[in-house]
Parts: structure tokens; sequence; C-alpha cells
């Protein structure tokens, strides 16, 4: 008997070879769409690429630092070895902190997603804008007055000199030693105007006495005035009436913006703890005392929140907690450009 063969089988070898080609032809299509159609990029992609650069450069410099003064975590503390992540504990600490969270803040596109967002409120050049910083996130600090200097506007800084874990909570080498040092090496221009020990009340109650020291020592040095008035109400006022001293003659606030979680920015209002990163509305106070940044938003004062970094990288398109860092201007979640409608509707849903 003659055996017949599978009739069917010269069949599938054609379609498998049409269906490869079509694959192919799809590939080279998304290819060629890919090349021929402009991506929407930021209209401020150089102040982005020059402010992330910035936080690159003070990663160099933060990073010998530390290591000359034997201060460097290890590689399974700061990852990226950036420099800008500290001790768990130390005598400035003040609460927990999350790991990830002070590691996500080094992004480097951190700097440039601030600079998009500022770039959103139009303020012309040399505006003044109030800003609250922790010694908590040390990379959001620098990120903050990076986007602000590459945009010429002016910060007008106050300093929480504390830290939550993994902050800058080196007393000998401290928020205002890391802004100094940067500084001196060209990397940033502002210093602030103002500071406040931080931690319970603002004023390092239950601290570590020799810490507390170390931070006035560090102020001292740099000629910063400590505000440690009581109650936090009153050194809420005291920081506004020196705020109301920085501003240049004529000139009004232009915006605010919180960056980390501390007392003398946000105050004790049970709102301050719901506040979702980024650009907000006025905020509302019911209940507690108001911070800072709620008492200058409260004015009319655009507000940036610049805090749970967990939230603010889904939100925004940055990696939480990415290892290496990125490469700045090859997110197009950050580099790429906002519509109009985007942030109407952005700024509906935080309301």
């Amino acid at each position: 008997m003659t055996r017949l063969g599978n009739p069917t089988q010269p069949h599938q070898k054609i379609k498998t070879r049409w269906l490869a080609l079509i694959a192919l032809g799809l590939i080279a299509s998304l290819l060629l769409t890919e090349r021929l159609v402009p991506r929407k990029i930021a209209p401020q992609i150089s102040e982005m690429i020059v402010a992330a650069r910035t936080m690159q450069s003070a990663m160099s410099v933060l990073r010998a630092e530390k290591m000359q003064r034997g201060l460097m975590q290890p590689l399974d503390i700061d990852i990226n070895q950036t420099g800008m992540i500290g001790a768990e504990f130390t005598g400035i600490t003040t609460t927990l902190g999350e790991l990830p969270a002070k590691r996500t803040a080094t992004n480097p596109d951190l700097a440039a997603l601030i600079v998009k967002l500022v770039s959103t409120l139009k303020l012309p050049a040399g505006s003044p804008v109030v800003v609250v910083i922790s010694g908590s996130f040390v990379g959001a600090d620098i990120a903050t007055l990076a986007a602000l200097e590459v945009l010429d506007l002016r910060p007008i800084l106050i300093a929480s000199l504390s830290a939550s874990m993994w902050g800058a909570n080196d007393p000998g080498f401290n928020l205002l030693d890391i802004l100094s040092l940067l500084r001196q090496r060209g990397i940033i221009k502002t210093k602030a105007f103002a500071a406040v020990i931080g931690g319970e009340g603002a004023i390092g109650a239950g601290m570590d006495k020799a810490g507390i020291a170390a931070l006035r020592a560090s102020a001292e040095r740099e000629n910063i005035p400590l505000v440690d008035a009581r109650p936090v109400s009153v050194m809420i006022d005291q920081l506004l009436s020196k705020v109301i001293q920085a501003l240049p003659q004529g000139q009004n606030a232009s915006a605010v913006i919180n960056v980390g979680g501390a007392l003398i920015g946000l105050g004790t209002c049970r709102e301050s703890y719901e506040m979702p990163p980024g650009l907000l509305p006025k905020p509302v106070c019911h209940d507690g005392t108001p911070g800072l940044v709620f008492r200058l938003a409260e004015q009319g004062l655009p507000m940036l929140n610049v805090l749970n970094m967990r939230r603010l990288a889904i939100e925004y398109g940055l990696p939480f907690d990415p290892v290496p860092l990125p490469v700045p201007g090859n997110n197009m979640a950050i580099y790429g450009q906002i519509s109009e409608s985007s942030n109407e509707a952005d700024a509906r849903g935080k309301k």
C-alpha cells in the first residue's frame, strides 16, 4: 500500500513564512514611524537637562567629600553611590524614613521634573520663590535649588536642619555643611537666610544635645540665624516676618515650595498629612497649626509640594528606587511636553 504524506504540511510552511514576513513588516513599520514622527519634547528641555546635570555634579562632589571623611554609605545603603544618602540613626535623626524613597529623590530627572512643573507657572526671571527644605531628602533639596536657579528664579530658602533616617543626619556634615560645600564648588548659589533645628517642636526637643550643638555651630559658621521661638505658631510668625524682610524691595513672593516634611513647612494641619505631591490648589487648614508653606499658599501663592516620593514617582513617571540612575534626557514621561488640557485636568483631580 502506498503511504500518503500529510497534504497540509506544505501549506502550513507557507502560512508560517507569510506570518513571519507580516510580523517583520509590522516591526519595520513601527520603527520607521518612531523615526519619522517627531516626539513632543518639553519646551524647557535645555533647562531640564542643565538642572539634571547639576544634580550629577553635586553627586560627584558629595561622593568625594564623604569618601574623604569616611562617611560614604555602603552599596547596600547608597546603592548608586550618590553621596546623598545618610546613616540610619545618629544624634540628629528625628524620625523613621523610607530608604527607597530617599534613593528615589537622588534621581537627576527629579530636578528636570521640577523645572517642568515650575515652568508652567510662567514666573518672570528674578521672581522670589519661598522654599522650605529639611535635611530628610538631600536629593530633593538639591534638585529644587538646581531647578530654580536654572530658571533664573530667586529662592528664599529656609532650612530645617535635622533629618529622618538616611537623610543629612551626620552632625559633622549636616544639611548646612552640604549646601555650603556645593556653593564653594560652584554647583549651586543659594544660601539659606534662616534655619530651625527641626525635630519635635522644630526646636530639637528630645534630640541628642551634642547633635543640637553641632547644628547650632554649623549655623554660626554660615552666619545663618536660627529661629527657636515657642510655640510653633510664634515660630511661623517670625519666619514669615523674615520672609517679608528677605523679599527685594517692591516685590512679593511669586510661589512657595515645600520639600520634605518639616514642621515649619506644613505645620500640624490634618490636611498636611494628606496632601499629594506636585502643584496644588490653595490649601485649607481645618484643624492644627498651619506651617509657613500653608500660610503663604493661603494668600494665593502657587504651591509645589515635593514629598511622598512613591506617589510622586507613580504620578509623574519617575522610576522608584532605580538602579542604576537614569541618564538625563531619556525618560519621555519627564522630558515630554505637557499639554494645557492635561495640566488643567491634573489640577482638577487634586482639588
